[in-house]
Protein backbone atom coordinates (compact mmCIF):
# COMPACT_ATOMS: atom_id res chain seq x y z
CA UNK A 1 0.00 0.00 0.00
CA UNK A 2 3.07 2.24 0.58
CA UNK A 3 4.52 1.70 -3.16
CA UNK A 4 1.40 2.69 -4.37
CA UNK A 5 0.47 5.75 -2.40
CA UNK A 6 4.35 6.72 -3.23
CA UNK A 7 3.76 6.24 -6.80
CA UNK A 8 0.40 8.63 -6.71
CA UNK A 9 2.12 11.23 -4.92
CA UNK A 10 5.32 10.49 -8.08
CA UNK A 11 5.42 13.27 -10.90
CA UNK A 12 5.10 10.47 -13.55
CA UNK A 13 1.65 9.74 -12.18
CA UNK A 14 0.10 12.97 -11.76
CA UNK A 15 1.95 13.95 -15.68
CA UNK A 16 -0.32 10.99 -16.74
CA UNK A 17 -3.37 12.88 -15.78
CA UNK A 18 -2.78 16.25 -17.43
CA UNK A 19 -4.23 15.23 -20.72
CA UNK A 20 -7.48 13.53 -18.96
CA UNK A 21 -9.33 16.82 -18.30
CA UNK A 22 -9.34 18.14 -21.88
CA UNK A 23 -10.58 14.93 -23.06
CA UNK A 24 -13.53 15.12 -21.16
CA UNK A 25 -14.45 18.67 -21.94
CA UNK A 26 -14.01 17.25 -25.71
CA UNK A 27 -16.37 14.91 -24.65
CA UNK A 28 -18.62 16.76 -23.05
CA UNK A 29 -18.46 20.16 -24.66
CA UNK A 30 -20.48 19.80 -28.16
CA UNK A 31 -23.70 18.47 -26.26
CA UNK A 32 -23.51 21.63 -23.36
CA UNK A 33 -23.02 24.10 -26.35
CA UNK A 34 -25.92 22.36 -28.39
CA UNK A 35 -28.15 22.23 -24.88
CA UNK A 36 -26.82 26.38 -24.33
CA UNK A 37 -27.13 27.07 -27.65
CA UNK A 38 -31.28 25.11 -27.65
CA UNK A 39 -32.05 27.11 -24.31
CA UNK A 40 -31.21 30.48 -25.75
CA UNK A 41 -33.27 29.43 -28.60
CA UNK A 42 -36.18 28.37 -26.81
CA UNK A 43 -36.06 31.67 -24.79
CA UNK A 44 -35.81 33.56 -27.79
CA UNK A 45 -39.01 32.25 -29.66
CA UNK A 46 -40.86 32.61 -25.64
CA UNK A 47 -39.74 36.44 -26.00
CA UNK A 48 -40.41 36.47 -30.28
CA UNK A 49 -44.22 35.53 -29.33
CA UNK A 50 -44.39 38.17 -25.90
CA UNK A 51 -43.75 40.79 -28.46
CA UNK A 52 -45.26 39.53 -31.21
CA UNK A 53 -48.66 39.15 -28.81
CA UNK A 54 -48.52 42.61 -27.62
CA UNK A 55 -47.23 44.07 -31.17
CA UNK A 56 -50.86 42.22 -31.96
CA UNK A 57 -53.08 43.79 -28.92
CA UNK A 58 -51.54 47.32 -29.21
CA UNK A 59 -52.30 47.51 -33.27
CA UNK A 60 -55.77 46.01 -32.63
CA UNK A 61 -56.59 48.74 -30.32
CA UNK A 62 -55.80 51.16 -32.98
CA UNK A 63 -58.43 49.76 -35.19
CA UNK A 64 -60.72 49.22 -32.27
CA UNK A 65 -61.45 52.70 -32.00
CA UNK A 66 -61.42 53.47 -35.84
CA UNK A 67 -58.15 55.70 -35.97
CA UNK A 68 -57.54 56.32 -39.79
CA UNK A 69 -53.87 57.77 -40.27
CA UNK A 70 -53.99 60.98 -43.49
CA UNK A 71 -53.47 59.46 -46.80
CA UNK A 72 -53.72 55.89 -45.54
CA UNK A 73 -56.39 52.98 -45.11
CA UNK A 74 -57.50 51.64 -41.61
CA UNK A 75 -55.89 48.32 -43.09
CA UNK A 76 -52.77 50.29 -43.47
CA UNK A 77 -52.76 52.38 -40.59
CA UNK A 78 -53.16 48.96 -38.37
CA UNK A 79 -50.48 47.24 -40.28
CA UNK A 80 -48.38 50.33 -39.74
CA UNK A 81 -48.68 50.26 -35.94
CA UNK A 82 -48.13 46.80 -35.56
CA UNK A 83 -44.64 47.03 -37.77
CA UNK A 84 -43.62 49.79 -35.09
CA UNK A 85 -43.80 47.52 -32.18
CA UNK A 86 -42.80 44.09 -34.20
CA UNK A 87 -40.05 45.73 -35.97
CA UNK A 88 -37.94 45.61 -32.57
CA UNK A 89 -37.17 41.90 -33.33
CA UNK A 90 -38.76 41.30 -36.90
CA UNK A 91 -38.32 41.14 -39.96
CA UNK A 92 -41.56 43.20 -40.45
CA UNK A 93 -41.97 42.49 -44.56
CA UNK A 94 -42.05 38.43 -43.26
CA UNK A 95 -45.55 39.44 -40.71
CA UNK A 96 -48.79 38.29 -42.06
CA UNK A 97 -52.12 39.71 -40.42
CA UNK A 98 -54.77 37.55 -41.61
CA UNK A 99 -57.90 39.53 -40.55
CA UNK A 100 -56.46 42.08 -42.78
CA UNK A 101 -55.48 40.19 -45.66
CA UNK A 102 -58.38 37.42 -45.72
CA UNK A 103 -61.70 36.81 -45.40
CA UNK A 104 -63.01 35.73 -41.87
CA UNK A 105 -62.15 38.62 -39.86
CA UNK A 106 -64.92 40.89 -38.08
CA UNK A 107 -68.16 39.32 -36.72
CA UNK A 108 -71.69 40.81 -35.88
CA UNK A 109 -70.82 39.38 -32.37
CA UNK A 110 -68.61 36.94 -30.19
CA UNK A 111 -70.92 34.26 -30.44
CA UNK A 112 -70.76 33.76 -34.40
CA UNK A 113 -66.65 33.30 -34.37
CA UNK A 114 -65.71 30.61 -36.65
CA UNK A 115 -69.46 29.47 -37.07
CA UNK A 116 -70.88 29.11 -40.05
CA UNK A 117 -73.46 30.68 -42.21
CA UNK A 118 -77.10 29.44 -41.34
CA UNK A 119 -78.30 27.19 -43.84
CA UNK A 120 -81.42 24.99 -44.61
CA UNK A 121 -80.02 21.22 -44.01
CA UNK A 122 -82.53 20.06 -46.69
CA UNK A 123 -81.30 16.66 -46.59
CA UNK A 124 -80.06 16.08 -43.11
CA UNK A 125 -76.32 15.21 -43.67
CA UNK A 126 -74.93 18.25 -41.45
CA UNK A 127 -73.82 19.65 -44.03
CA UNK A 128 -74.10 22.37 -46.55
CA UNK A 129 -74.59 21.16 -50.51
CA UNK A 130 -74.61 23.05 -53.34
CA UNK A 131 -78.36 24.28 -53.66
CA UNK A 132 -79.39 24.59 -49.67
CA UNK A 133 -80.84 27.68 -49.12
CA UNK A 134 -78.45 29.79 -46.73
CA UNK A 135 -78.04 33.51 -45.54
CA UNK A 136 -75.20 35.50 -46.89
CA UNK A 137 -74.10 36.67 -43.64
CA UNK A 138 -70.80 38.25 -45.04
CA UNK A 139 -72.33 39.44 -48.14
CA UNK A 140 -69.79 37.91 -50.50
CA UNK A 141 -72.56 35.72 -52.14
CA UNK A 142 -71.72 32.49 -50.95
CA UNK A 143 -71.76 29.86 -48.33
CA UNK A 144 -68.77 29.86 -45.77
CA UNK A 145 -68.13 27.73 -43.62
CA UNK A 146 -66.84 31.02 -41.57
CA UNK A 147 -69.21 33.78 -41.24
CA UNK A 148 -66.98 36.41 -40.91
CA UNK A 149 -65.75 39.20 -43.36
CA UNK A 150 -62.67 40.39 -44.25
CA UNK A 151 -60.63 43.86 -43.14
CA UNK A 152 -61.01 45.89 -39.68
CA UNK A 153 -64.86 45.24 -39.52
CA UNK A 154 -67.56 48.42 -38.53
CA UNK A 155 -68.44 50.13 -35.65
CA UNK A 156 -69.56 47.58 -32.99
CA UNK A 157 -68.59 44.65 -34.68
CA UNK A 158 -66.10 42.17 -33.29
CA UNK A 159 -62.52 42.02 -34.86
CA UNK A 160 -60.14 39.19 -35.19
CA UNK A 161 -56.94 39.82 -35.47
CA UNK A 162 -54.13 36.51 -36.03
CA UNK A 163 -50.92 38.01 -37.03
CA UNK A 164 -48.57 35.22 -38.04
CA UNK A 165 -44.95 34.93 -38.51
CA UNK A 166 -42.01 32.40 -39.70
CA UNK A 167 -39.14 32.00 -36.91
CA UNK A 168 -36.44 30.76 -38.94
CA UNK A 169 -34.40 28.01 -36.24
CA UNK A 170 -30.45 28.05 -36.33
CA UNK A 171 -29.84 25.25 -33.96
CA UNK A 172 -30.23 21.82 -35.52
CA UNK A 173 -31.09 20.35 -32.45
CA UNK A 174 -34.20 22.09 -31.83
CA UNK A 175 -35.48 22.33 -34.95
CA UNK A 176 -35.22 18.41 -35.34
CA UNK A 177 -37.83 18.53 -32.59
CA UNK A 178 -40.10 21.73 -33.23
CA UNK A 179 -41.26 23.51 -36.57
CA UNK A 180 -41.15 22.44 -39.75
CA UNK A 181 -37.94 22.59 -42.27
CA UNK A 182 -36.01 24.81 -39.97
CA UNK A 183 -39.36 27.32 -39.19
CA UNK A 184 -41.61 27.91 -36.28
CA UNK A 185 -44.56 30.00 -36.91
CA UNK A 186 -45.36 32.21 -33.70
CA UNK A 187 -48.56 33.27 -34.25
CA UNK A 188 -50.52 35.74 -31.71
CA UNK A 189 -54.01 36.73 -31.95
CA UNK A 190 -56.35 39.87 -30.56
CA UNK A 191 -59.97 39.93 -30.29
CA UNK A 192 -61.40 43.36 -30.06
CA UNK A 193 -65.25 45.11 -30.25
CA UNK A 194 -65.19 48.09 -32.41
CA UNK A 195 -65.86 51.36 -30.52
CA UNK A 196 -68.47 53.57 -32.05
CA UNK A 197 -66.39 55.44 -34.36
Amino acid sequence: MTRFRKFAQSKRFRRGEDGSMAVEFAIISPVLFLLIMGLVEIGLILSARNILESATYLASRTGRIGYVADNKTQEETIRDALEERASLLFDTERLSIDSLNMTNSSYGNYDNIGQPEPWVDANGNGEWDFGENFTDVNGNGGWDADQGAGGAGNTGEVVVYTVTYPWRLFTPLVASVIGEDGIVNITARAVVKNEPF
